[in-house]
């Protein structure tokens, strides 16, 4: 008898272990930790190293751009400032000879061909402040951007002024001998009349030019 009691209690705690074993509410043993892949680490060391590098590359160009700009813009604005300078001076120029000339008496008034001969060198006198001025004045004088033979404007005040002394070297002449004297007006290299060069500008300058270029008057 103490073999059957026993039997049955022998199997009901075999079938709890079997039924602790298989129940899904009891605690189940944590899985081991997975070690890291180190080809893995290595690739995303490199991704990473390669985007800092990329970043600074960007930085480096849009700083680069940034300073190019930068000094462009600033030697644009200087240049700006100097052609300003440079026209406002040359417009003070041509109003200081304008006056010069208003205070002479024109050739063109005179009565005779020496007296003519002087007063154009009265005139030349007062246009050499101005050729002085016009010297100083090389970042806006000194080519004509309407020249073929880039020329500067300075040069074609001087050839005025060569031809008027010309004129009255001739007219000394004229006294001396009877010889006629004639004014040449002098031309650019492709024949057209320097003083048309002249009036182009400044503005300020048109008489001026236009009276000394003709000394007959």
């Amino acid at each position: 008898m103490t073999d059957d009691a026993s039997t049955p209690a022998a199997d009901d705690t075999t079938s709890g272990a079997h039924r602790s074993v298989s129940d899904p509410a009891a605690p189940q043993p944590e899985p081991a930790a997975r070690q890291p892949d180190p080809a893995a680490q290595r690739r995303r060391r490199r991704l990473t190293i390669a985007v800092i590098a990329g970043a600074a590359v960007v930085v480096l160009l849009v700083c680069g751009c940034l300073g190019a700009f930068a000094a462009g813009l600033g030697r644009f604005t200087r240049e700006s400032d100097r052609e300003r300078t440079a026209q406002a001076r040359a417009e003070s120029a041509c109003r200081d000879l304008e006056k010069r000339l208003n205070r002479l008496l024109p050739p063109g008034a005179t009565d005779s061909p020496g007296q003519r001969a002087a007063a154009i060198r009265d005139e030349n006198a007062a246009v050499r402040p101005f050729l002085s001025d016009v010297e100083r004045l090389r970042g806006w004088w000194d080519a004509d951007p309407d020249d073929d033979e880039r020329r500067g404007r300075g040069q074609y005040w001087q050839q005025l002024v060569d031809a008027r002394s010309s004129y009255a070297d001739a007219l000394d002449r004229q006294v001396t001998n009877g010889e006629p004297a004639f004014f040449l007006a002098p031309r650019d290299a492709l024949g057209r009349p320097v003083v048309d060069r002249l009036q182009h500008g400044p503005e300020e300058c048109a008489a001026s030019a236009r009276r000394l270029a003709a000394p007959d008057l």
